[in-house]
């Protein structure tokens, strides 16, 4: 199914939010699978003076802000490209196809991409008028035109790319002088510039026609094409953007017919509004209503029903555990969509019969995401958790504070935190720190007393 926007949403921002309330519509049905891959956004972006430009294979929605933003800055440097080359006097009827095969100038040459090509491939090149400085332009953060020529070379004809005389040429290791001789063989001026490809006669003139087509179009200014996103918010071209005439009816499906009593009672039906269910659960287990925003686009919602009604855990600290903590693992570039829900709830069910200590989740969850097909029970041994009873907390303490009498007696109040830093290096994962920070502070005041 594809569901399509009319084109009125005017900022990065609103982009996301059109596609996070689609997302939790659909998902509210509980009518579509769930996953990577399963939901994909294509946006479409245009300036004023620009072209519609559709940005394809959106994975992940934290992505959509700034692919929009990047794709918005490349149509106004694209828009400034023209105008320097109209400034210039450039025309299309400048632009040549001639081509000229210069591989006798690197016939001795350092450069690798060169010297290594194979036998049959040529080196060809091509004057490209009054373009002096302008392949170099950085029409996306980190990218220039003349990379997204290459860009689309590669994509085209499978060739690896271009030269240009942009760039730092001696990164190629092609010599002054073979730069010298290149240049007075393609008889160029001052504000010239040239592009080289190198592959089999065929390929490297289509190549070519790719590189001057791409840089008379840039006399238009924007180009419609249609762009695959790029996880860093660029993106990169895919082909060119068709229009209307070539969509056409499947001919060989008849029309599925939907009968208005089937329209009737669906609609009687529908769930409601995820926005609304969020503001319920969120009053009912008293917890943020951003948690349950984010519980309910994440699909954990149901998950954390399931562990507070069970378990009789608070709520906040399941919320925690299922949001932040899980995303703070997943910024340490550890699996946690490896780790399964029951293994989850495991982990839930040991912190409510007190094997573990809260603190202890953020460990257990970390070692099943480095290792999902082992066990919590596994996890666990791994971390070397045990159950620290209130006796044996005490005696913890008492063996913490005889070995630091000289500067409690220092300190005084001051000797909490400290003391309630060592102790928590023997303990942290095995016993709530609460409980520790409670008998501490008794412990401690009585000695400062004594």
């Amino acid at each position: 199914m594809e569901i399509v926007t009319l084109p009125e949403i005017e900022n990065p921002d609103e982009i996301l939010k059109t596609a996070y309330r689609i997302g939790m519509l659909i998902r509210s049905t509980e009518k579509v699978k769930r996953g990577l891959g399963t939901i994909r956004q294509d946006i479409n972006v245009s300036i004023e003076g620009g072209e519609r430009v559709e940005i394809k294979g959106v994975q992940k929605l934290e992505w959509i802000p700034r692919l929009a933003e990047n794709e918005a800055i490349r149509q106004i440097e694209l828009l400034d490209l023209k105008k320097q080359l109209l400034e210039r006097e450039v025309r299309e009827e400048d632009f040549s196809y001639e081509y000229r095969d210069v591989s006798e100038i690197f016939a001795s040459t350092k450069c690798k991409i060169i010297k290594n090509r194979k036998k049959e491939e040529r080196v060809l090149s091509v004057r490209l008028p009054k373009f002096a400085g302008l392949l170099g332009k950085e029409v996306q953060p980190g990218k220039s035109f003349g990379k997204e020529i290459a860009e689309r070379v590669m994509v085209i004809t499978g060739l690896k790319g271009i030269i240009h005389s942009d760039e730092k040429l001696d990164k190629y290791n092609i010599s002054m002088e073979e730069n010298s001789q290149l240049r007075s063989l393609l008889a160029l001026e001052e504000m010239d510039s040239y592009a080289i490809v190198i592959g089999d006669e065929n390929k490297a003139e289509k190549a070519l026609d790719n590189v001057v087509n791409r840089a008379k179009g840039a006399l238009k200014g924007v180009l419609r094409e249609t762009r695959r996103a790029l996880e860093n918010g660029n993106s990169e071209f895919l082909r060119e953007l068709h229009g209307g005439a070539r969509l056409y009816p499947d001919t060989d499906t008849p029309p599925l017919v939907i009968e208005k009593e089937r329209v009737e009672s669906i609609r009687k039906n529908l769930p409601e509004y995820p926005w609304v269910v969020q503001k319920r659960l969120a009053k009912k287990y008293k917890i943020n209503e951003l948690f349950a925003e984010e519980l309910m686009a994440s699909g954990k919602m149901e998950l954390f029903v399931e562990i507070v009604k069970e378990l009789k855990i608070d709520p906040t600290i399941v919320a925690v555990s299922l949001l932040q903590t899980m995303k703070a693992l997943d910024r340490e570039g550890i699996q946690t969509d490896e780790i399964s829900q029951e293994k989850i709830k495991e982990i839930f069910k040991s912190l409510s019969e007190g094997k573990i200590a809260k603190e202890a989740v953020e460990e257990v969850l970390r070692v099943l995401g480095k290792s999902p097909s082992i066990t919590v029970e596994d996890a666990l041994k791994e971390l070397r958790l045990e159950t620290i009873t209130t006796e044996k907390l005490e005696r913890i303490i008492d063996e913490i504070l005889d070995e630091s009498s000289d500067f409690i007696e220092k300190s005084g109040e001051r000797a909490f935190s400290p003391m309630m830093g060592k102790v928590m290096e023997k303990v942290r994962g095995n016993i709530d720190g609460k409980v520790v920070a409670e008998i501490l502070r008794k412990k401690l005041e009585q000695r400062l007393e004594g």
